[in-house]
């Protein structure tokens, strides 16, 4: 049961455009209106759900372009050769980090055939179930809020 309302979180509203004007909220964390708008364009670009993008950002970085562990860097936490793999010459410019990011998001899709969990242990190879479930918990609430936002709008 648990498979399934992951699976439909990951695939029901994600798709639905026009994605809305404002970033939709993930718990306090405030999304800057320039981040979101490059996330759309990389859900555009690469095919993704931009909701995807987001949720990683959150838990990644919590929104810091500045952002960094080890050999990972930026709202992505992009690993610095994966960066050179995918031409991203700045991993600290966010837009370059977020199509990066949104890139190899994209590949992970097709390779696992969009099995989240085994997309997010390869994007994060540190990757726990609490991460796991951070994102996945981010990525719902992401849909979830943008989808109560729009119901609320029609009544």
């Amino acid at each position: 049961m648990k498979t399934l309302i992951i699976f439909l979180c990951l695939t029901t509203a994600a798709w639905a455009q026009p994605w809305p004007q404002a970033p939709p909220q993930i718990g306090k964390l405030k999304l800057k209106q320039e981040y979101w708008n490059y996330m759309k364009e990389a859900a555009r670009r690469y095919h993704i759900s931009p909701y995807l993008i987001q949720a990683v950002c959150a838990i990644e970085s919590r929104y810091d372009p500045y952002a960094h562990s080890g050999n990972c860097f930026g709202l992505m936490q992009l690993h610095i050769d994966t960066a050179k793999k995918y031409g991203i010459a700045n991993p600290l410019n966010p837009r370059e980090n977020i199509m990066g990011g949104a890139a190899v998001l994209a590949r992970l899709m097709q390779e696992y055939d969009g099995d989240i969990r085994k997309i997010l242990h390869v994007y994060n190879s540190t990757c726990t179930a609490a991460y796991e479930r951070e994102v996945i918990r981010a990525y719902c609430q992401a849909i979830l809020g943008q989808t109560s936002s729009l119901a609320a709008k029609r009544h």
